[in-house]
């Protein structure tokens, strides 16, 4: 069992988001006790729009990495296992099926629990398993489920028009079952109002992206694995806004100091994938040697946000999705990305982590690596599970790791 979890972080903008996330969990509970409505989320539900109908959201993955960044997700996965789902299945999944189905047998949860949910919002395009463990969730509470759908879009500059017709009537369908369930009338201008908000935001993060170019880096992924949660959990909000403006000035003032993360920086990594969430200091390893990872493959704004599509917030969510996505959909458009990354961030190499449990991301893991060693870039694939750290071998992983920078030294 590994002895540490978090991150050493370098910056003190980061240092707030511990305290952002445990007053978040403490208020959904006191939503609930007050009788607040609360819908239990994937990833990609639009929070926006719960918010501006005065929902509460809790996304079940984000409270995964909280169980396992404070080393209890054995218990919890083995919990899961015990009502039947298999270590193949992913280990969020197995976390919160023990939860709901087992929770005599798990460890004591963090934050005090999660507020008990009303109904229950999964997405069908980022990670097909979701579904099923949300609906069996679903049967197992006996609360209402909605499963938000969104068309395969290839990669291209056009987009298609039934794309966006596709889409708006998904969000329409979305906001007509969240009128059901709560019985309050959708209102356009609180959505409008939060759409700005995330629009500033996201521009914000476009500018942080763009800063982490610099050399010597001045923020690496130790920090930004902290510091994307509020753009996740508190999208739309000043609160959030306000985090990102304050994260911005601090990287400017370490630009302009030459502040790295390390005394003399010898070499950059990009990390590709889920990291381990049990044990984040992983990330910190190759600072010793002169490294850091700089980079990761998800949580990098790409491009600024579009400028409004629709005065209707709904239509201008379906337009804007279609006309600039946040990751490409496919594996060489995403192989095509990480290669164009490597060259503008100055990235030496990459740790690829192949998820046994995450069928989404393990086999395009093969598929990148072998294109960047085919461009001369080297890389290290490790294999663990991103939650369950019973698949986790410190020694083996860090041994490794040693290796790696080796070979990354005499390359430099």
């Amino acid at each position: 069992m590994v002895q540490s979890t978090s991150a050493r972080k370098s910056l003190r903008t980061t240092l707030e988001v511990p305290t952002l996330r445990k007053s978040y969990y403490a208020q959904t509970l006191d939503d609930s006790k007050k009788g607040k409505k609360v819908a239990w989320c994937s990833n990609n539900i639009p929070s926006e729009i719960l918010d501006a109908m005065d929902i509460t959201s809790v996304f079940l993955e984000n409270y995964a990495t909280v169980i396992a960044s404070k080393r209890l997700a054995s218990g919890f996965c083995a919990a899961g296992e015990t009502v039947g789902f298999s270590q193949d299945v992913c280990g969020y999944a197995r976390m919160l099926m023990g939860y709901v189905l087992a929770r005599d047998k798990v460890p004591e949860p963090p934050y005090g629990g999660l507020a008990e949910p009303d109904f229950l919002l999964v997405n069908s395009y980022s990670c097909d398993s979701r579904l099923g463990w949300f609906a069996a969730m679903s049967r197992t509470l006996n609360v209402p489920l909605h499963v938000h759908d969104a068309p395969y879009q290839p990669e291209g500059p056009s987009h298609s028009a039934a794309d966006a017709e596709y889409i708006e009537r998904e969000l329409r369908s979305l906001v007509a079952f969240l009128e059901e369930q709560t019985g309050t009338k959708f209102e356009p201008d609180k959505l409008r109002a939060r759409r700005a908000i995330s629009r500033q935001t996201s521009d914000i993060m476009y500018e942080i992206s763009q800063l982490r170019k610099a050399v010597p880096s001045p923020m690496g992924s130790a920090d930004m694995f902290t510091a994307v949660w509020p753009s996740m959990y508190l999208a739309g909000t000043s609160e959030c806004e306000e985090f990102y403006n304050r994260l911005l000035a601090e990287l400017k003032e370490r630009i302009d100091g030459q502040i790295g993360i390390v005394p003399e920086e010898k070499f950059r990594i990009m990390w590709s994938g889920i990291p381990f969430w049990y044990d984040m200091r992983l990330i910190n390893y190759v600072e010793d040697f002169g490294g850091i990872v700089a980079l990761e493959s998800f949580y990098r704004t790409r491009e600024r946000r579009l400028p409004p599509q629709d005065d209707d917030p709904i239509k201008d969510m379906a337009l804007s999705s279609v006309r600039q996505r946040a990751f490409p959909s496919t594996i060489i458009a995403s192989i095509d990305d990480i290669l164009e990354a490597v060259k503008e961030y100055s990235i030496d190499g990459v740790i690829l982590s192949y998820n046994p449990s995450c069928r989404m991301l393990y086999v395009s893991q093969t598929e990148l690596q072998k294109a960047l060693e085919d461009q001369g870039i080297p890389t290290l694939g490790l294999e663990c599970d991103m939650a369950d750290e019973r698949t986790y071998s410190e020694g083996q992983v860090k041994t490794r790791l040693d290796a790696f920078v080796e070979r990354l030294l005499a390359k430099a």
